[in-house]
């Protein structure tokens, strides 16, 4: 597991790796790698019952940061880049954009 100490913002790469966890703790890698959310709905108001499994994961952790609808979708979509293209890709776009 990845500690995500190339992520400078404290919040961020809290809540990438309360997520990152979550995700292997309910072997939904492969899951997240092929899922599309629904059109115009995203992660934020995705209807699938995987998605209510995240939610509720990440809250039940003691160290959850809390999620906003928006900081819950921008952490699914790193979490859904790093199913697709891998952690060291993930990092090396991090440390691209500092």
């Amino acid at each position: 597991m990845s500690n995500f100490e190339f992520i400078r913002d404290i919040h961020t790469r809290n809540m990438v790796n309360n997520g990152y966890r979550t995700i292997s703790h309910l072997e939904l890698w492969d899951w997240l790698r092929n899922y599309t959310p629904d059109p115009g709905a995203g992660f934020m108001f995705s209807t699938s019952p995987n998605i209510e499994r995240i939610v509720q994961h990440m809250e039940s952790q003691p160290d959850s940061p809390g999620h906003s609808g928006a900081s819950f979708a921008f952490t699914m979509r790193s979490l859904q880049y790093i199913a697709k293209n891998g952690i060291e890709k993930y990092k090396q776009q991090i440390e691209q954009n500092n």
